[in-house]
């Protein structure tokens, strides 16, 4: 849960803070006290976007209540999860009079993709703003980088240990190698934190 002001969440959207005064007035904001929940109102501020009165409304009759971060439940064979089984909300009937129904399913259908969508982008732009993901070329560029090192390292362990070892008795040996395998762990323990912060570097820079 990440919580900030309405200010600050106007910003955010880059709108005026009065606009995000009206929309906490209609419901669309999840609120705790009186900071803003962010990924939920953001879902909901998408989900409410558009002149969709009647979803404005109905997350301003459930104010106050447990409200899923989700606009809209979404059948199980599209989420892929058990859990997800609701019926999507009833639509309004836009349709003209003597106009079949046989389309209106489909927009219902594509209109909940799209919310769906929108949301799994919302997770991962502030999942990557706070460092919790990484674009995948340098997340490739690093691991290819770590298993260098690893490699450099076992091969210089195995070239230093090998005359040690002929040379020792057998408990001797055993003390050698778990000291080099602990040295080895430590080393690798410290290209994982540089790495971390090579991948944090390039994000602020970008």
């Amino acid at each position: 849960m990440t919580l900030e002001s309405r200010a600050a969440f106007a910003r955010r959207l880059g709108v005026n803070k009065s606009t995000i005064t009206r929309a906490f007035q209609a419901g669309r904001l999840v609120m705790q006290g009186t900071l803003v929940d962010i990924e939920p109102s953001l879902a909901r501020w998408h989900a409410t976007k558009g002149g969709r009165d009647d979803v404005a409304e109905r997350f301003a009759a459930q104010r106050g209540q447990d409200i899923p971060t989700q606009p809209y439940p979404y059948p199980a064979e599209e989420s892929g999860t058990a859990g997800d089984s609701g019926a999507l909300p009833p639509q309004p009937d836009t349709q003209p009079m003597g106009a079949t129904g046989a389309g209106n399913g489909d927009r219902t259908h594509y209109k909940a993709l799209t919310l769906r969508f929108e949301n799994e982008t919302i997770k991962l732009e502030m999942a990557l703003r706070r460092h919790m993901r990484y674009p995948l070329p340098s997340v490739r560029r690093e691991a290819y980088g770590l298993g260098l090192a690893l490699r450099a390292s076992v091969e210089r362990m195995v070239d230093q240990t090998a005359p040690r070892l002929a040379a020792a008795q057998t408990p001797e040996r055993r003390a050698l190698l778990i000291a080099e395998c602990v040295a080895l762990s430590r080393a690798m323990h410290t290209e994982f934190v540089r790495a971390l912060r090579r991948l944090r570097q390039a994000e602020k820079k970008s």
